[in-house]
């Protein structure tokens, strides 16, 4: 006949009231986000959303988060973290380099405003 045991001995000598004790110090903070106005121009002998194709074809295409076409000009709107802004303006300078690059504005929290 065989004897059970307990595998883990840590378990077994917790109480069931009480919840587990969480061993790790890293409190983990929102990134702060910002918003990135950039510029397309769009002469008129070009074709309608080249640069925006690519602009959204690039790494770049999971920040885009308006387009907007305004005379000879799309304005693409792009919501980064703070902490890839070096990333982000090095792929769209290489990316699109006729882009012109706005200004750029801390993200407030949407549902804190609401």
């Amino acid at each position: 006949m065989a004897l059970t045991q307990s595998i883990d001995h840590r378990f077994a000598t917790q109480s069931l009231d009480k919840p587990p004790v969480q061993h790790s110090n890293v409190i983990p903070f929102p990134s702060a986000r910002a918003l990135l106005q950039v510029t397309l121009p769009h002469p008129p002998h070009d074709l309608a959303g080249t640069q925006l194709r690519a602009l959204l074809h690039s790494p770049l295409g999971v920040y885009v988060v308006s387009a907007e076409a305004v005379r000879e000009e799309v304005r693409v709107q792009l919501d980064i973290a703070c902490e890839d802004l070096d990333f982000t303006l090095h792929t769209l300078i290489s990316t699109v380099p006729a882009a012109l690059i706005g200004p750029l504005k801390r993200r407030g929290n949407v549902a804190k405003a609401r």
